[in-house]
């Protein structure tokens, strides 16, 4: 059972590790890893959360049960005009990472942009090699909406980045996706 709060800079310390992570950056960047100062990371994290950023969201996934801080769940992009958002979610500690927290996650995020934020949309991209971010996407009932090729550069090689999409009503009214992230 996880618990989405409202990010906190008392975690910062965290989220800076996470920022800096390798693996976490290979899976969530279109960019190599740039090492960040401590204070950089502190300076953009305020401007993320200043309460006139209306543009975007940070929440912070802790388990349930403990308490512990294990995840984020990045909402960006937040347009009020057209209601769409896009959406990221990272398990950010290793040892929750393949055991059901991060497709949890993502169902109460998901619930959050559309009944709290009022989003008709919500969009999300995953690299083509990134086997259970897409698992959990098509899970939750997003659909794939395109595909950029050899899109971004890995280590060398270029890789395709998938763009993915889910419809209030789909998300609302699919009944299965969501009965098994245990939103509905």
């Amino acid at each position: 059972m996880v618990e989405l709060k409202p990010f906190s800079l008392l975690n910062a310390e965290t989220h800076f590790k996470w920022n800096n992570d390798e693996e976490l950056n290979f899976y969530d960047s279109d960019f190599p890893l740039n090492l960040e100062t401590f204070d950089s990371f502190i300076n953009r994290l305020k401007l993320i959360t200043d309460e006139q950023n209306t543009s975007n969201r940070l929440m912070e996934i802790h388990v349930g049960e403990t308490g512990e801080l294990i995840g984020i769940i990045d909402i960006h992009n937040i347009d009020i005009h057209n209601l769409h958002c896009s959406l990221e979610c990272t398990i950010g500690d290793y040892t929750y990472r393949h055991k059901g927290y991060g497709t949890e996650a993502l169902g109460k995020a998901l619930r959050h942009c559309f009944e709290e934020l009022n989003m008709q949309k919500v969009y999300a991209s995953s690299f083509d090699f990134n086997e259970k971010w897409i698992r959990m996407l098509t899970k939750t009932g997003f659909k794939q909406e395109g595909h950029l090729r050899r899109h971004v550069q890995k280590r060398g090689r270029y890789c395709d980045k998938l763009l993915f999409g889910l419809l209030k009503e789909e998300f609302l009214y699919a009944g299965k996706p969501q009965e098994a992230v245990g939103v509905i």
